[in-house]
């Protein structure tokens, strides 16, 4: 579950169908930061920082995540993750995804292709792994399927932007399905309407949203809440989510172009 959340938080957020898709945002290239928060009783400290960037190429977009450890955090838990996702402009359907996780001395590299026939979407996902940085490497080929809107765990980030908020009620909650290195889940965002926050000295009018992750019918990690600014860019700001230890969290600390 530690491994799950820090991953949303870093790679952020989820999607829902293309029904609800009916007031697209047109998305430009951009480089977004965030500071990753740990809260544990007393404790409130940066833990880490993450980037994020999109940028337009013909009828594609192509993103990138890239987060790490503060310093001070590395003698507690190593962490370097990078997330990779080309997506179609029509549709915002995965074409290609890469996860690589350097962790604790460990190595994992997740390769993801993905093909779409009318309502079914399939990937074939290699994941490669070392246990240490002597051990050999090894790998592994699985195919995933599922019928319905399909997503990885990043390019829901950019889908999720172009939903009509304005036009959802208050409570409602749709489901997907995201392709997570070797295995499928169902993803889950429920609509919980607006909210005004403030965080760094500025005040901010957001969409709130709370999402969660099951497999096999079971509740696979905590709720999870996000927070997506109401204007044009729809830059989400916040995601705050539950460690078996405090919370993390990811606020935006904006663009850097």
């Amino acid at each position: 579950m530690r491994s799950k959340i820090l991953s949303i938080v870093f790679g952020f957020m989820v999607t829902a169908s293309l029904a609800h898709a009916a007031n697209p945002v047109s998305l430009v290239d951009e480089t977004l930061t965030y500071d990753v928060m740990y809260k544990w009783g007393f404790i409130n400290k940066v833990a880490g920082y993450a980037t994020m960037s999109l940028r337009n190429d013909g009828n594609y977009y192509r993103a990138s995540v890239f987060a790490e450890n503060a310093p001070w955090a590395n003698s507690i838990y190593m962490l370097r993750d990078t997330l990779y996702t080309t997506m179609t402009k029509d549709g915002y359907y995965p074409v290609n995804y890469t996860y690589i996780a350097h962790e604790n001395g460990k190595y994992k590299k997740d390769v993801l292709s993905f093909s779409r026939t009318g309502n079914t979407f399939s990937a074939e996902a290699v994941r490669y792994k070392k246990s240490s940085d002597e051990a050999p490497m090894t790998s592994s080929t699985i195919h995933l399927e599922a019928q319905g809107m399909t997503v990885d765990m990043l390019s829901s980030f950019f889908y999720l932007r172009t939903l009509d908020f304005p036009n959802m009620k208050k409570g409602q909650g749709v489901t997907v399905n995201i392709f997570s290195g070797s295995k499928k889940e169902k993803l889950k965002i429920t609509y919980l309407g607006t909210q005004n926050i403030s965080f760094n000295g500025r005040k901010f009018s957001t969409y709130y949203i709370n999402f969660t992750f099951t497999r096999k019918g079971v509740e696979s990690s905590s709720p999870i809440s996000g927070w997506i600014s109401t204007d044009g860019q729809r830059i989400p700001l916040k995601v705050e989510g539950s460690l078996p230890v405090g919370k993390v969290r990811a606020l935006y600390t904006g663009p850097n172009p």
